[in-house]
């Protein structure tokens, strides 16, 4: 895990949680428990110009796309407050529905304040609230601290939880609480339509919120059953961009990390980062056609401690916290991030997608000696966008040869950047290992989509296999080397899992600033026969590029991830649905400014699953299809796939990577 930024609308939420959930200092924290020791709450209640009711007006909620961290300190500003408004204290079940008599009343002042006594024996809970109502709507929030604001915040976290279908009564109220952020550390605007304002808070930190709700909502894991040292390896793509400059990167990234994961009580995982080799390149200029590469690598052996909160449902929750970082002439803006990292069922075996940002400042001096110790607020100049896929895995001990045996199912993303081009390429095939030190590498085929100079590109790929390769793995799962070159063994950079079944290769190559190339392969040992994923819920983990146009500024960038909550369900062998969201990063040409956009997919989609687990999954539409080329694990509790986008009646011009991990209740 590598937070090297943090992704856009985790710094929103951070910025807006806790005024939602009643502020931060949290004085009154006797009650925490849920005791009722102090029978007062109290708080403010405002709305865009104070206006309960929902009134059309345009512009309600501003958050410029490019202004992704502040530059300067700033509240919620056009708030207004709601003065002479009926509060209203009661119980609602888990849809939000209010349960029995209103427990107590009060009513604001003309500064929106009010004070409300608890009734005896009503303890603060997720599922006590206050609202006030107006013209064909509400606004609530959950009291769980004394100090209980009411406004739009409150009542978009609310809904979150109650679409994310949480057992209100059952949560723990400080951790409502200390949903992370601070309401200064981004400049949020509201108008004057409530019902627009939301929606926007959905578009901008909804994501966010989801994945702390996924994790207060769900009851606590085991974190000895997790224990274990672990190495990860990290893919990650980025997009930067230079305030109205006209000049951009695109990035890759790509590391590979020691973990020692320990229980540390409880639902804890206390985590130790051991050591970390890294690679980076990114390629950078006013266009594809003019631009060149920067190629770095790095390795880290200090160690950092991290904690992580593990639920019974698999997802292990790290925070991270705000940074501000000074680099030569330029700093940096990290806001905490929450990495949730979701485990494949009962295994030492973990994915993350990691949505990152950052935006990039000038320096100042502060104290008079001629050297940058600042960060500049005035001095804005970029923004920089990244996504990863990590995954972690429990290393073995003793393995010999012999525990390597079987069918994989492979799946490989590459890029490759140079002046003049970008280039995806993914493969699929069939490794099979013979447990005595030697693999058989079958025929891969696979695609490779461009951005050129005078245009875009596409072709398939088709790849001869090959008998009796050498593969050389430690004893602890490192592998070492696979394959020769010239009558010598080809190093390389992967692991194996503890249970033999899983492998990840994590590998790059450069020739000085000439060119760079990134590769990720994941591998699943492969079922004897075709495995039953009939009423089987998926958390979809996706990542890709698109390229499009021309490469001399007039070109399209994209960069596609899926976000945390988004599934696939099938209903059968043949059939099932997509539902999620997905946010795009787009950019016109390499210099250009970078956009964000979400979009949320609700869809059916077509599957075909053969004997050996490989599998193939088609969303289409009017627009042409999603097709996911991969295969599923022997269980079905993991699945590796390859993505494409085909444009109707055109040739593909998206590739990446999926992941689908199960997650059934």
């Amino acid at each position: 895990m590598k937070k090297a930024a943090l992704f856009l609308i985790a710094c929103v939420a951070s910025a807006t949680i806790l005024a939602g959930c009643g502020g931060g200092s949290s004085s009154s924290s006797d009650d925490a428990d849920g005791g009722a020791t102090s029978r007062t709450i109290s708080g403010t209640a405002t709305a865009p110009a104070g206006a309960v009711a929902f009134q059309e007006a345009p512009s309600v909620f501003e958050l410029a796309l490019n202004v992704l961290i502040p530059p300067a300190h700033a509240a919620i500003t056009g708030l207004d407050p709601v003065g002479g408004a009926t509060v209203e204290l009661l119980r609602v079940d888990n849809a939000g529905n209010p349960v029995g008599e209103v427990l107590a009343e009060t009513v604001t002042s003309i500064t929106g304040d009010y004070r409300l006594t608890l009734p005896e024996g009503v303890n603060l809970a997720g599922n006590l609230i206050v609202r006030i109502t107006g013209t064909g709507t509400e606004m609530r929030a959950q009291v769980v601290d004394q100090a209980v604001n009411i406004n739009p915040v409150s009542e978009f976290v609310l809904r979150k939880f109650i679409e994310e279908g949480a057992d209100l009564d059952q949560l723990v109220v400080t951790d409502v609480v200390t949903l992370s952020g601070k309401v200064d550390t981004f400049d949020l605007t509201a108008g004057n339509d409530l019902s627009d304002m939301l929606a926007k808070l959905d578009q901008e930190v909804g994501e966010f919120v989801e994945q702390q709700v996924a994790v207060i909502k769900e009851q606590p894991g085991d974190a000895d059953s997790v224990t274990g040292d672990y190495r990860s390896a990290a893919f990650s793509l980025g997009l930067h961009d230079s305030d109205n400059d006209n000049f951009g990167t695109f990035a890759n990234d790509m590391w590979r990390g020691q973990f020692d994961f320990a229980d540390g009580g409880g639902n804890t995982v206390a985590i130790t980062l051991e050591g970390e080799e890294s690679a980076y390149s990114n390629f950078s200029g006013m266009s594809v056609a003019t631009g060149s590469i920067y190629y770095e690598t790095d390795i880290d052996t200090e160690s950092e401690n991290l904690s992580g909160t593990l639920t019974d449902s698999g997802i292990l929750s790290i925070e991270g916290a705000f940074e501000e970082e000074i680099n030569g002439d330029n700093a940096f803006r990290y806001p905490s991030v929450i990495y949730n990292l979701q485990q494949v069922r009962n295994t030492g075996l973990f994915f993350l997608l990691s949505q990152e940002a950052a935006v990039r400042y000038g320096t100042t001096d502060t104290n008079g000696d001629e050297e940058p110790d600042a960060l500049d607020p005035n001095d804005r100049r970029g923004d920089e966008v990244f996504r990863a896929l990590e995954v972690f895995a429990r290393s073995p001990s003793g393995m010999s040869d012999s525990d390597l045996s079987g069918a994989f199912g492979r799946v490989f993303l590459e890029t490759y950047a140079q002046t003049g081009v970008i280039e995806l390429q993914t493969e699929v095939n069939v490794v099979t290992f013979n447990g005595d030190g030697t693999f058989d590498y079958g025929d891969a085929s696979g695609h490779r989509v461009g951005l050129e100079s005078n245009g875009s590109t596409y072709q398939t790929l088709s790849e001869t296999g090959s008998t009796g390769d050498a593969i050389n793995v430690s004893a602890d799962g490192d592998i070492i080397s696979a394959g020769t070159e010239d009558g010598q063994p080809v190093p390389t950079d992967g692991f194996i899992n503890d249970t033999f079944d899983f492998i990840a290769f994590a590998e790059t190559e450069n020739n000085e600033n000439i060119w760079a190339q990134f590769n990720k392969t994941l591998m699943v040992k492969l079922p004897d026969s075709a495995p039953d994923v009939s009423g089987k819920r998926y958390r979809l983990m996706l990542l890709s590029v698109a390229l499009d146009g021309v490469g001399n500024g007039s070109s399209d960038i994209e960069m596609i991830n899926s976000q945390f909550n988004s599934y696939i369900n099938l209903t059968s062998n043949t059939a099932g649905t997509l539902n999620g969201s997905f946010t795009l990063v787009e950019k016109t040409g390499l210099g250009g400014d970078m956009v964000v956009e979400q979009d949320t997919v609700d869809e059916p989609l077509t599957a075909s699953i053969a004997a050996n687990g490989a599998t193939t999954l088609t969303l289409a539409d009017q627009d042409g299809s999603n097709i996911m080329e991969g295969f599923f694990n022997q269980d079905a509790s993991l699945g590796v796939f390859t993505t494409r986008w085909v444009p109707q009646g055109g040739d593909p011009n998206e590739l990446g990577l999926v992941v689908l991990i199960d997650v059934t209740e």
